[in-house]
């Protein structure tokens, strides 16, 4: 067998096996669930789409053979998905401006972000086209009842109402901007594993200087405008899941304003202890998440870094900043 095909069906395997641990019943295994999309990106971004999409397709088929149909949907959906967009799109390559040495160069990071937060937000929006009269948050609260019912059966009634009642609200968000997060995350981990083999086929991007493509405003807008218009009008179906979406399609620019302070932090001497700092908080506090994405949102519409003269050398965010 090549060794292509070997690695392909192995990277396949490995993801199907991280994507149905959680089966075991242990809640241990359900850190490998988050890191079933790293087999995937390791054969993709270490030998291109098409591996890619073989891989996925191996490990669609393993997941369907051992889950069932409606676990190889959840894996393709979840998992396969995600780590296939960001693979088609890192990779691609365009001709360079005029007056570089290379003839073509790597597509940015931003269209692939942008992607991964459509696609979180149309998950979303079917989610909730397809709960019927009931609504996303009515379903949600039904399983969820059930769902604590089984975890937490000493909690009483009053008490289970109380925290779904207080997740409910942002459930479907949290989950969704999650989602890219870790896909995010996970390709990082992926592209660090290659660089240090070696093997990686294009170089670790300029994290720093992420800049994400014009259109991305709009979808926050819109998704901001349902979720005020929804509460105005009284419409509670329509500001639900406008304020949902919202928080997804806020994801790119949390990633855009961390770009902008890592940038900024260069400016002090003891920029790793401020950047450590930051993310402490920004893991306590959702509110300090909320911030960063402002400054990502401002620096998309009137720009932050221009004043600044630094060059981020390609490392992923604070490997180069620990001094």
């Amino acid at each position: 067998m090549p060794r292509e095909a070997l690695i392909v069906i192995i990277g396949g395997l490995f993801s199907a096996f991280a994507a149905m641990a959680f089966l075991g019943g242990s809640a241990f295994t359900l850190m490998f669930v988050y890191l079933a999309p790293v087999p995937l990106l390791l054969v993709g971004l270490g030998m291109g789409p098409r591996a890619a999409t073989m891989t996925a397709g191996v490990g669609f088929f393993a997941t369907g053979l051992f889950g069932g149909v409606f676990a190889a949907g959840i894996y393709g959906l979840v998992h396969a998905l995600p780590a296939w967009t960001v693979t088609r799109l890192v990779m691609l390559q365009r001709p360079a401006e005029p007056g570089k040495e290379d003839e073509t160069e790597w597509y940015p990071l931003g269209p692939a972000l942008a992607a991964l937060a459509l696609l979180s937000g149309a998950f979303i929006l079917l989610a909730d086209l397809n709960a019927g009269e009931t609504g996303l948050d009515g379903i949600l609260s039904t399983h969820l009842g059930e769902a604590f019912q089984t975890m937490l059966p000493a909690l009483d009634e009053a008490g289970r109402e109380h925290v779904i009642n207080t997740i409910i609200p942002f459930f479907p968000g949290v989950v969704g901007a999650s989602w890219v997060i870790m896909t995010v995350v996970n390709a990082a981990i992926a592209q660090g594993v290659l660089v240090r083999l070696g093997w990686n086929l294009r170089p670790s991007p300029a994290y720093a200087e992420l800049e994400l493509p014009h259109w991305v405003s709009w979808p926050l807008v819109v998704s901001a405008g349902l979720a005020l218009s929804g509460s105005m009008m009284g419409m509670e179906g329509l500001g639900y899941i406008g304020r949902n979406i919202t928080m997804v399609f806020a994801i790119p620019y949390f990633f855009l304003g961390l770009a902008v302070i890592h940038t900024l932090a260069r400016r002090v001497s003891f920029a790793g202890s401020v950047l450590v700092m930051l993310y402490l908080v920004v893991l306590i506090s959702g509110w300090a998440a909320v911030v960063v994405a402002g400054v990502g949102v401002t620096e998309q519409w009137i720009g932050l870094r221009g004043r600044s003269g630094d060059k981020d050398s390609g490392q992923p965010p604070g490997e180069d900043d620990a001094g």
